[in-house]
């Protein structure tokens, strides 16, 4: 496995410009990459939040891969955020956003475009309005078997344009959308029956939630075996008994409610040995990320190979987990 940092976790950093507004320059960047290559990412998953690609040019585009090249990271993935394709006044819109996305994506040498399937929200929001649509989030059970249908062929349209590009389109378990439990992404991922289609498990995604909602042990079981790229991230959540709804908190990997290492075992099981991608925040994000790197190659280096039968527990050492 390959482990990738995400920049939706720098999407704060273009400010004072609003998210999806704004294109880092080669010397902004160039601090991030080099940092992401020290600490030992192997690459990098780059998501529209932090960089507006639609509108950079062919000679931007170009030397965004060149510099890329130069420290020695992969572009693994874009993550064209909060696409949904049907159900919005947005919908023509960002299914266009989603075939520029495979042409960058061609650019840049990513081999994979992550389909996150919910509804946009602002660029800028006031907190009242932030707190207003976690109250309303769309819900997978608000769409008819209609418009997963008609979802589920865009998506083969897709993937069949993404084919000829050699790339592949994984499903994110998303909320606020169609997607937002494991069954959910089952049954689109079921009716699209492509084989360069597969699906993200983010977790945290379907556990954050203020409602009551499936185990997140249930959605690494239902998604292993279709699993071809994950965004991992965790988080802490308790109920509140005079509100009757949930309360989450980002934390790290090793500390949050997610038990990362029961879930890699069930996924890597299940044959998955493709891009993690970490999406760690809070803070200072990339100081989290760099410690649940560490705690990753802990797992991938010295766990998943005892569960393979493949290497003897090898002695204690300070430092593990990261």
């Amino acid at each position: 496995m390959k482990i990738a940092i995400a920049t939706t976790i720098l999407s704060g950093w273009s400010h004072p410009h609003p998210i999806f507004s704004h294109v880092p320059s080669n010397q902004e960047r160039e601090p991030f990459f080099q940092w992401a290559r020290r600490v030992g990412f192997d690459g990098v998953d780059v998501a529209d939040s932090w960089m507006d690609w639609y509108s950079m040019s062919q000679a931007q585009l170009e030397d965004m891969r060149a510099q890329l090249d130069r420290i020695g990271l992969t572009c693994c993935a874009l993550n064209p955020y909060r696409c949904t394709v049907v159900k919005h006044p947005d919908a023509a819109r960002n299914e266009e956003k989603l075939y520029r996305s495979l042409e960058v994506a061609a650019i840049w040498g990513a081999g994979l475009l992550n389909l996150a399937l919910s509804d946009p929200f602002p660029a800028v929001m006031t907190d009242q309005e932030r707190a207003s649509r976690q109250a309303n989030l769309a819900r997978g059970e608000d769409y008819s078997a209609r418009e997963f249908e008609t979802t589920a062929r865009k998506v083969r349209r897709l993937a069949d344009a993404a084919k000829k590009r050699g790339i592949a389109l994984s499903i994110e378990l998303h909320d606020d959308g169609i997607t937002d439990r494991s069954d959910h992404v089952m049954r689109l991922h079921g009716l699209v029956g492509r084989a360069n289609v597969g699906v993200n498990p983010d977790l945290q995604n379907g556990y954050r939630v203020p409602y009551a909602t499936e185990s997140w042990r249930t959605a690494v079981e239902a998604m292993a075996g279709a699993t071809n790229f994950w965004h991992v991230k965790s988080c802490t959540r308790r109920y509140e008994p005079t509100t009757g709804r949930y309360v989450s908190g980002r934390s790290t990997l090793r500390d949050g409610d997610i038990d990362y290492r029961w879930a890699l075992t069930r996924v890597a099981a299940a044959g998955f040995d493709g891009w993690l991608s970490v999406e760690s925040g809070g803070g200072d994000a990339l100081h989290h990320a760099e410690g649940d790197l560490r705690y990753l190659r802990h797992l991938i280096d010295d766990w998943l190979p005892l569960v393979r039968g493949e290497a003897k527990a090898r002695p204690w050492r300070w430092g593990w987990g990261g």
